[in-house]
């Protein structure tokens, strides 16, 4: 393909050039140099105390283990609701059920945040629901319990939207001649079902994934302090003007959430290879 046939291609990529990966790149090389600035020639101090201090493992290990609990309840809700929606026949119904998944993205995250405060406090609905049972109450938020409700809740319509675009291809013959074949309902799950909607199943852990371990204002909203991840710590050292122990976190923040993406795709390859006809 000449320069002349390129240029409309060229043409249309531009804005997106122009308005996302040119930005990204310019704030990542920043961040970069903000990382490895100090007082030595290459700025290595700042790394060296942010790897040697025990606290900051302790947060590494807060941010990745609830990313993770967040992805793992994401795919176990939404995967039935995704089945459940491929599943809805009526317009209406569909509507109707689509309406309720997916209009709270369009409120403020903080919106949001404060209505699970207004259910999960000490005088809120949950524990009210409760104390009419003879419970409670419980201490249902600013903790690590509240921050990970909250952000299942936020996180859901997107492990769903992969989940229902996977399972939406599925063929209905391979269901039909498993059945055929004799197999039951857990069979055809885990033979059939599950290996077909597999790209989908890692999509939803991809985007979960990386939005849980890069969230900010739900866990620093429902877990009231006591949930200290690496946004959090992040955003603090901004505050307190450490801005080159900041850059560090945050490429080690990017660092891990690279590798644990190209880890899942590694692994799909890999789902496909060993599925793949011989």
């Amino acid at each position: 393909m000449t320069l002349r046939e390129r240029s409309p291609w060229l043409l249309l990529i531009s804005p997106v050039v122009v308005l996302v990966a040119l930005p990204f790149i310019g704030s990542l090389a920043l961040v970069i140099g903000f990382g490895f600035s100090g007082r030595q020639a290459i700025g290595l101090e700042v790394w060296a105390r942010f790897i040697t201090d025990p606290f900051s493992w302790k947060v590494i290990w807060t941010t990745l283990w609830l990313a993770a609990r967040v992805t793992f309840f994401c795919l176990l809700i939404g995967y039935p609701v995704a089945f459940a929606l491929n599943q809805l026949k009526s317009p209406l119904a569909r509507g109707i059920a689509f309406t309720v998944l997916f209009t709270p993205l369009l409120m403020s995250v903080i919106v949001r945040a404060y209505g699970w405060i207004v259910l999960l406090s000490s005088q809120g609905l949950v524990n009210s629901m409760l104390g009419i049972a003879g419970l409670g109450p419980f201490r249902l938020m600013l903790n690590d319990f509240g921050a990970l409700i909250a952000m299942v809740h936020v996180m859901l319509p997107f492990a769903v939207l992969p989940l229902l675009s996977s399972i939406n291809q599925l063929p209905p013959s391979g269901i039909e001649a498993a059945r055929d074949l004799g197999a039951n309902p857990v069979q055809v799950l885990l033979r059939v079902i599950f290996p077909s909607t597999l790209p989908g199943i890692l999509s939803a852990i991809e985007i979960v994934f990386a939005l849980a371990a890069s969230a900010f204002v739900t866990p620093s909203i429902l877990g009231g302090g006591r949930v200290l991840t690496l946004p959090r710590l992040i955003y603090d050292n901004i505050g307190s003007l450490d801005w080159a122990l900041a850059a560090v976190q945050s490429l080690t923040l990017l660092g891990i959430t690279v590798l644990v993406l190209f880890s899942l795709r590694r692994l799909g390859r890999l789902f496909r290879y060993e599925g793949a006809p011989r």
